[in-house]
């Protein structure tokens, strides 16, 4: 009911300010005869110009509607039909594109030209405001991406994805301060579940730190000592990833590891070649 009250006191606004002429668009003909102009423009515009003998762009008064009679039958009375036309006549002539494009006996919030994109119009230096402007320039740069390509021989991802290193340790017996002192002592794999395998992009795992998924899918071994050592692609047993590995955006891990800062990482990537 609300809507509707705001729609009753928008109506009424607006048939008090509208004159005779404009109130011709909330009448069902004139809407009907502009949506007939709006379609068959083009073939309106070269029947007139036929008739038109010095291509001047106006017909004489009488000659014209006779023309939109044989034109269009769905004419209103001459009462209307008259009313409309006083608008477009000028010294006993009618201009027919003014005509055909309803801007004299249909609302603005009808027109089709009110919903067509505006032509700025292009200042000079001479004018006011003119000249090169600073600040307010939009360059269009295109973004160079590449396909991830496809999956791998074994189903799995693209390369772009590395396996997740997850180390099967039992908590119970062993933590950060509490390690190993030998590889062998941990046999967690032997009576714990294997953690399921997933896969992750490198962008993420370079975001998150995870040295040991890296180091594993790149071949890098990490020792103890701080020194860093390339193994050969036949001792990782998987050869699919290598540190020249690229997004879509074209990064390498090298390129993400710089941008997010991790130094260590930087140095590991670069020494593991």
């Amino acid at each position: 009911m609300h809507e509707c009250r705001r729609a009753e006191r928008s109506f009424a606004k607006q048939t008090d300010t509208l004159t005779d002429t404009q109130l011709n668009d909330v009448e069902p003909w004139a809407v009907r005869m502009y949506d007939f102009f709006c379609v068959y423009h083009d073939q309106l515009v070269d029947a007139f110009q036929r008739l038109d003998v010095d291509q001047s762009g106006t017909l004489a008064t009488d000659d014209f509607v006779e023309a939109l009679h044989n034109l269009y039958t769905n004419l209103p009375a001459s009462v209307d039909l008259k009313r409309t036309l006083a608008a477009h006549v000028r010294e006993g002539a009618v201009n027919y594109r003014e005509f055909l494009s309803g801007c004299k006996f249909i609302n603005k919030k009808y027109l089709m030209a009110s919903y067509e994109d505006k032509k700025k119009k292009k200042k000079t230096g001479g004018e006011k405001g003119g000249g090169r402007q600073r600040g307010n320039t939009k360059l269009i740069m295109p973004i160079c991406m590449q396909h991830e390509a496809t999956r791998v021989a074994d189903g799995g991802p693209p390369s772009v994805y590395i396996e997740k290193k997850v180390h099967v340790t039992d908590l119970m017996r062993f933590s950060r301060d509490s390690r190993p002192r030998h590889p062998i002592e941990d046999d967690s794999g032997w009576y714990l579940a294997a953690a399921e395998r997933s896969r992750v992009h490198f962008h993420d795992l370079v975001r998150d730190g995870d040295v040991n998924s890296l180091c594993t899918a790149f071949g890098i071994v990490q020792e103890q000592a701080g020194s860093v050592r390339r193994l050969s692609p036949t001792v990782t047993g998987d050869n699919r990833h290598h540190p020249e590995l690229v997004d879509r955006f074209y990064k390498t891990p090298l390129m993400v590891a710089c941008s997010s800062g991790d130094l260590q990482l930087v140095k590991l990537l670069v020494r593991g070649g």
